[in-house]
């Protein structure tokens, strides 16, 4: 559903921008898709895609955007953690695909890095479903830049809300070392000490290790009520999860 709201809210921005230029043309409009088809959450992006252009698909079967003209999408990689793909990649549907606005970036640093390197200069319009850094509600976006899933700064509050109501009082954190994991980790820990907790350690991991058992030895050492594993869980999060489980250093952990 907000890969939709995206889509149909770039849909909606681009009927009200043309309203004043006339009779459309009979080119199609394209709409950039860019999400991680590789990388730490490429298992998630196809559906991803694929609801994003079912609300395309449904636009150009009414027959109803800018007298009829079909809106077709223009896929593009942005890795997740790449900022040099990403950029190169969104420059791409810009300069070559002639794209009129973007359906992502979806992890918050290539948003970030795709937004002021390439959108922002050229005028070129981004939603994304859910890059949520709290960095982006304060960022400087010429008004190119809308979301349509709430900031970190939010998940945190309710992330802590239900650690105290279900009697958690000391936990462990770690987090995937990138824009995405360091602000939800931040807003997890100011809001659950905030409210009385402990946060016995915080600590950051990578995406992409083959062997995670310094960071569980870590976690294990702290110690807690449970284990709160912030950030993507294709790879390293559920290597860490696995590895806690093995070693017996947790039973009990929370995914926000």
């Amino acid at each position: 559903m907000i890969l939709a709201v995206a889509a149909i809210a770039i849909i909606g921005f681009l009927v009200v921008s043309q309203q004043d230029k006339g009779p459309a043309g009979q080119k199609d409009v394209k709409l950039g898709i860019v999400f991680g088809f590789t990388g730490p959450i490429e298992s998630l992006t196809p559906p991803m895609a694929e609801a994003a252009e079912l609300a395309m698909s449904e636009v150009t079967e009414s027959g109803a955007f800018l007298g009829g003209t079909a809106v077709t999408s223009v896929r593009a990689d942005s890795t997740c953690v790449d900022n040099a793909a990403a950029t190169a990649a969104v420059e791409r549907l810009i300069t070559s695909d002639g794209i009129s606005a973007i359906v992502g970036a979806d992890c918050s640093g290539v948003t970030i890095a795709t937004l002021q390197n390439v959108a922002m200069p050229k005028g070129v319009l981004m939603i994304s479903p859910s890059a949520t850094s709290p960095a982006l509600s304060t960022m400087e976006d010429n008004g190119l830049f809308y979301r349509t899933a709430p900031s970190d700064a939010r998940e945190g509050q309710v992330v802590a809300e239900m650690l105290m109501e279900k009697g958690y009082k000391s936990v462990a954190l770690t987090y995937t070392n990138n824009d995405y994991g360091k602000g939800l980790a931040d807003a997890i820990q100011s809001n659950y000490e905030a409210k009385g907790g402990s946060i016995t350690i915080v600590t950051a991991h990578e995406e992409g290790k083959g062997d995670y058992s310094a960071e569980v030895g870590a976690l294990a050492q702290a110690g807690g009520d449970l284990l709160v594993v912030a950030g993507y869980l294709d790879k390293g999060g559920k290597m860490i999860i696995q590895g806690s489980l093995d070693a017996g250093s947790f039973e009990t952990f929370f995914l926000p």
